[in-house]
């Protein structure tokens, strides 16, 4: 390693922050493993079959991310103790509005991301405090951002492997300032505002209808907006914050970004110094080990959907876990793509059977054969309204897997299925 390269490493390496190491976690689902050689009949191994791809492969990876609303140490508009700023919030909090589970397939040729509505009902279990001051108790029924905010992104991460069985690989999450720094960086990102255009007097942001960029402070309002669409849903914002990351993802593969060493560099300096992991993946080398991983996944192969969700039947302001939500984990389980195709034919250590979570009607969808089944309707609100964003939905052409889960492939048109905006009055009202 020469004196430069040695430099970067090391001072890339400070910049990262770690929280947790998840192999601490108790009662973990089991973790998915790549297949065993073929044999033949001959008694020998049968040689692997050859690929075009020099893509390497192994055991599916699932990373939690995690977006941070801590407003600690922060002031202007993002507010400071008092929450005046037009974020709204309170110092002290750590809650994670937006969370998605990144699934890695096994063959690294497809990823499915999958975001869970921060309104979702959860148990959470018992964690250690996020400010390492005693534990703080396992609560049924709780709010599953308040995971992170209360317990630090290790028990926001035990909770999705405890209430939705599926194995948390990493976890990282991303600040305010560390978002805001990425994409000012970038040159910001182009967004598509629905007919009507977006005026929500709460966070400031005035975008007209049609293409726009946004970059900085506005970028951050864009990505964080809920007042400013129908009905205040945090369902509806995460269809548009699927629709800039799939915007961010196309800018980053266009512009080859990622090839170039001094761009690189710099990017990856900004986002170091905007995250925090789990310990394993708390280095410069881990780090670029998953980069190589994840290079030859196109845009074209990741597909953004929300879990499935239905109304809480005793809060209009909260969503449970619809009967479909089982059977979206259930593909994540076992590697499989959204139209049931197995990406990996990886198989789990153990063979899991969890329990499905409760829903709002006590049903649990029942087993199926030949793989699950997705045949839910969209999600049903998770604001005060109990309003819904209406996203896409996709039926699988091949194996007969239907599916509605609002599915945005990461090279979609940015001005496809946007929910309506919110027609605010003159006053603001």
């Amino acid at each position: 390693m020469t004196g430069s390269t040695g430099y970067v490493y090391l001072h890339l390496d400070h910049n990262i922050h770690t929280a947790g190491d998840l192999s601490t976690l108790p009662d973990r689902p089991p973790a998915l493993v790549p297949p065993p050689p073929t044999t033949s009949t001959s008694g020998g191994s049968a040689p692997a079959p050859s690929t075009s791809s020099s893509a390497p492969q192994g055991p599916p990876i699932n990373i939690l991310l995690l977006g941070s609303q801590t407003r600690d140490g922060q002031s202007g508009q993002f507010g400071g103790s008092d929450s005046t700023g037009s974020f709204g919030g309170s110092g002290g909090t750590d809650l994670s509005d937006t969370s998605m589970l990144l699934h890695i397939s096994g063959d690294r040729k497809h990823a499915i991301v999958v975001s869970i509505p921060r309104d979702t009902l959860v148990d959470r279990p018992t964690c250690p405090a996020r400010d390492g001051k005693g534990t703080i108790p396992g609560q049924q029924r709780a709010m599953f951002d308040a995971s992170m905010s209360l317990g630090g992104p290790l028990c926001a991460a035990e909770t999705v492997e405890q209430y939705f069985h599926v194995r948390v690989d990493h976890f990282v999450r991303l600040d305010f300032n560390g978002f805001r720094k990425i994409v000012s960086y970038l040159g910001g990102v182009e967004v598509c505002i629905p007919a009507g255009g977006i005026n929500d007097p709460l966070s400031h942001l005035d975008l007209p209808a049609g293409r726009q960029l946004v970059t900085g402070d506005e970028a951050l309002a864009f990505v964080r907006d809920r007042h400013g669409l129908a009905g205040g849903s945090d369902l509806a914002r995460i269809e548009m914050q699927k629709m800039f990351l799939t915007s961010l993802i196309t800018k980053i593969e266009d512009a080859g970004t990622l090839n170039d060493v001094g761009q690189l560099y710099q990017l990856a300096d900004i986002t170091t110094s905007s995250i925090t992991t789990d310990d394993a993946l708390g280095s410069v080398t881990a780090l670029l080990d998953l980069a190589g991983q994840v290079q030859d996944i196109k845009p074209h192969d990741i597909d953004f959907v929300t879990m499935p969700t239905v109304q809480d039947q005793f809060d209009p302001n909260r969503v449970d876990p619809a009967p479909d939500a089982e059977a979206l984990w259930a593909l994540i389980r076992s590697d499989q793509a959204l139209d049931g195709a197995s990406t990996a034919a990886a198989s789990p250590t153990a063979t899991p059977t969890p329990t499905p979570p409760p829903t709002a009607t006590g049903t649990t969808p029942s087993p199926t054969s030949g793989g699950p089944t997705l045949t839910g309707t969209p999600s049903q609100g998770s604001s005060p309204q109990g309003s819904s964003a209406q996203g896409s939905s996709a039926t699988a052409p091949s194996s007969g897997i239907a599916t509605d889960l609002q599915d945005r492939p990461a090279d979609a048109d940015i001005c496809s299925n946007l929910p309506a905006p919110n027609p605010y009055a003159a006053d603001g009202s």
